[in-house]
């Protein structure tokens, strides 16, 4: 691992520490952080969103879980608020999830 990839890790955990949530995925618990209004770059800069449909931004260590998050899964946070995974990317420590969230 090089430096910049060791440094996102310890960051990402410190964020984890402060910040985590603890989320279900496949039936088991996974600390995670939940960015809950992420996509500001879904419209062109200047004109509103009118798309209303609730979204969330989850960030989950890599080494939390196995295999790799797919889209279509679905996570639960508290409250019973499902996240459908639209979107998987990996950033070098943690897999960024973008869903739909139904309350």
């Amino acid at each position: 691992m090089n430096n910049a990839d060791t440094a996102l890790a310890a960051g990402f955990d410190g964020l984890l520490a402060e910040a985590g949530d603890t989320i279900t995925l496949r039936g088991g618990s996974v600390s995670a952080v939940i960015d809950w209004m992420p996509f500001e770059e879904k419209g062109a800069r200047g004109l509103p969103d009118l798309d209303e449909q609730a979204t969330s931004r989850i960030e989950i260590k890599s080494a939390s879980v196995s295999p790799a998050p797919g889209v279509g899964e679905i996570i639960t946070t508290g409250g019973n608020v499902y996240h459908r995974i639209q979107q998987v990317r990996f950033n070098g420590a943690a897999w960024v999830l973008d869903c739909e969230v139904t309350l």
